[in-house]
């Protein structure tokens, strides 16, 4: 039998300790986690959704009355380490609601929102309308995320499930990066284009980027390819600044390879099984493709990737440090509202200059 704690902490205090550098959320609400009760695994397969986000273990704690007005917490641990704490309840009172968010908003500010769904708690006549189950879209919702180091904050109130209010708590684990240098290539190892030559010819077609004073910033030169690269790009997109193709790569240029054609998921894993091979753990410390995001790419989602940044001894690029010079990027990613599964590499003049032997 699991007895409830009545949780004393208020919002105002549980942020500031957050905004204070006290990152255990159980300690701070006087929780323990044996209070919690764990899902079983079976259970937890039942949620396609938690499988697909890297959910790997799922505790919960109901009646709990958190904040006065928070039924119930669940704790939801990812298999990249981070801990989410969501605070959820079913309710239609505004005013609850209201506090609720301009607390938040007196202790963290403003925070950050979707700028495609720039609704946040400030609009009172939406909040309103969705307590009263009036919404435009079906799946209607007012959010707000706020950033506290390894913290991040999000409320949301939403109108599928109906009446839904959560606060999301997750504490970030930052991971070790290996800076060291890569010396198993470049990925021009994989290139079959002779892209040199194939810029010399007339592009399929091209666009344009105009400056109200008419000046053009960049062009972007499309080609068709032929074999096609990973045997599943056939699209190639060179950008480079200026009005003029300088076809020797010496000024600024970045390529994206896309595909006309639907890729299959095997083609995908091992375009990407190449690279991680190659480059071993990206910008962020993630190597090999977990299953969760096996299932985003089968299910054509999008799909952040991998990204890798290189200084110019081809170690993963630091930002902070002063003493290095970014040289060039690879990207890979899937976006379903654009070209689908995307390889990029962002300064391919660097690349050139730097890794590759004339």
């Amino acid at each position: 039998m699991f007895f409830n704690k009545k949780i004393k902490k208020t919002l105002t205090e549980f942020l500031t300790e957050l905004k204070s550098g006290n990152e255990n959320v159980l300690q701070i609400l006087g929780l323990n986690e044996s209070s919690f009760r764990t899902v079983s695994y079976e259970q937890l397969l039942e949620n396609p959704a938690d499988i697909a986000a890297g959910v790997t273990g799922v505790k919960t704690k109901h009646n709990a009355k958190a904040f006065g007005i928070f039924d119930d917490i669940l704790l939801k641990e990812h298999d990249n380490g981070d801990l989410k704490h969501i605070f959820y309840t079913t309710t239609r009172d505004y005013d609850k609601i209201n506090d609720i968010a301009e607390t938040i908003y007196s202790v963290l500010g403003t925070g950050y929102f979707d700028a495609e769904l720039p609704s946040t708690f400030k609009d009172k006549k939406k909040l309103v309308n969705l307590t009263k189950g009036i919404s435009v879209l079906i799946d209607d919702e007012i959010m707000n995320l706020w950033i506290i180091e390894n913290i991040t904050v999000l409320l949301q109130y939403k109108s599928q499930p109906m009446f839904e209010f959560s606060l999301f708590v997750t504490k970030t684990t930052e991971k070790n990066i290996d800076r060291t240098s890569r010396k198993s290539g470049n990925i021009t190892d994989f290139l079959k284009t002779d892209l040199r030559t194939l810029f010399l010819e007339q592009e399929d077609s091209k666009t344009e980027n105009i400056e109200e004073d008419g000046t053009i910033t960049y062009v972007r030169y499309y080609y068709e390819l032929n074999p096609s690269e990973f045997n599943v790009f056939n699209q190639l997109e060179i950008q480079q600044g200026g009005n003029e193709k300088d076809h020797t790569f010496q000024k600024g240029t970045n390529l994206t390879f896309t595909s006309s054609e639907k890729i299959s998921l095997v083609d995908m894993v091992e375009v990407c099984e190449k690279l991680i091979k190659m480059y071993g753990p990206d910008n962020g410390g993630t190597e090999e493709l977990e299953i969760y995001e096996l299932d985003i790419l089968e299910n054509r989602v999008n799909w952040t990737g991998r990204s890798w940044g290189f200084n110019e001894v081809h170690g993963i690029y630091d930002v902070d440090n002063h003493n290095e010079q970014p040289s060039y990027s690879v990207w890979l990613n899937y976006d379903e509202y654009g070209f689908g599964f995307t390889l990029s590499i962002i300064g391919y003049n660097h690349l050139k200059e730097y890794f590759v032997a004339e």
